[in-house]
């Protein structure tokens, strides 16, 4: 039993985790609390909510900046 629990505890920190990480910290709490390792890895899959990709280099980049911190161009953001 301590075994479970530790097991379902574990992937619920997980997935919170990676939740934080991608800015959909609520998604990852209910995920990880009602799914346990299903969730972290459907968090694990899901489209990082936090950075774009810049359209000249195709770095990652977080989603308010106005400059690409690699190639230095403005990046337009299409998200208001």
């Amino acid at each position: 039993m301590v075994f479970w629990l530790s097991f379902y505890v574990f992937f619920f920190v997980v997935s919170v985790c990676i939740g934080y990480r991608k800015g959909n910290l609520i998604a990852g709490v209910l995920l990880g609390y009602v799914l346990g390792p299903i969730g972290a890895i459907l968090m694990y899959l899901s489209k990082d909510r936090k950075h774009i990709e810049c359209p000249s280099c195709h770095a990652n980049i977080h989603k308010s900046s106005y400059f690409c911190p690699e190639c230095r161009n403005k990046v337009m953001n299409a998200t208001v």
